[in-house]
């Protein structure tokens, strides 16, 4: 049976946990997920299908720093697109076109604009996708990675893990979009951003134990 003494030892360890916890590990669980690097003049900026606004200004900026001179998109996966097609139904543009046709109104040269051919559904397909496009143009050693920033850290170790199966080393310099809203310090204090962790810790789990068997 416990006594006095030993409930408020207890309780006290306790206390000391929940402090340690809300003072060290919670602020920081935003932080973890960001990968930013120091940028280097690179062959090509790599723009991430998701978020469309921040993700491509950030890109544009990067452009107009003259860190690159191409910007490169994925398309992406769209549910049953051949279908409304073979009826003649106009489909809008999906996120790579509008993607494509903000930098250009930004200022971006249509022709320093690829949008690479697949369908896309994940992080991993667009690694994929562009590994083999980096495959056929040796002349590429280098990508700046944009994308936003709860985002930024799995997507660098997908690519990472990604294009190490090529025959050469590919620099890869993630930078995530200023323009994104993600509350990295206070994460907890927005219900969006609590989502957004949450979900990303889980993703980040699944890719260590089985998405990256997978990039190979």
């Amino acid at each position: 049976m416990m006594t006095g003494k030993k409930i408020t030892t207890i309780l006290l360890i306790l206390l000391v946990f929940i402090i340690f916890v809300s003072i060290f590990l919670i602020p920081n669980l935003g932080q973890w997920l960001v990968a930013e690097d120091d940028l280097q003049v690179s062959d090509m900026i790599v723009v991430l299908m998701g978020s469309l606004p921040d993700r491509i200004l950030k890109a544009v900026d990067i452009y107009n720093e003259r860190y690159s001179d191409k910007i490169v998109l994925v398309n992406g996966y769209r549910v049953d697109y051949d279908i409304f097609r073979e009826r003649g139904v106009e489909i809008p543009p999906g996120g790579p076109q509008l993607s494509k046709m903000a930098a250009i109104d930004l200022g971006v040269p249509e022709e320093n604009i690829l949008i690479l051919e697949g369908s896309a559904k994940s992080t991993q397909d667009e690694a994929l996708i562009i590994r083999e496009y980096i495959r056929n143009n040796r002349e590429i050693n280098s990508i700046i990675l944009v994308t936003s920033k709860y985002h930024s850290g799995r997507a660098k170790k997908i690519f990472r893990k990604a294009l190490s199966g090529l025959d050469r080393e590919i620099n890869i310099y993630s930078s995530p979009s200023k323009y994104d809203p993600f509350n990295v310090n206070q994460w907890w204090r927005n219900r969006k951003d609590i989502k957004l962790v949450v979900l990303e810790y889980l993703k980040l789990a699944n890719f260590y134990f089985r998405e990256q068997f997978l990039l190979d």
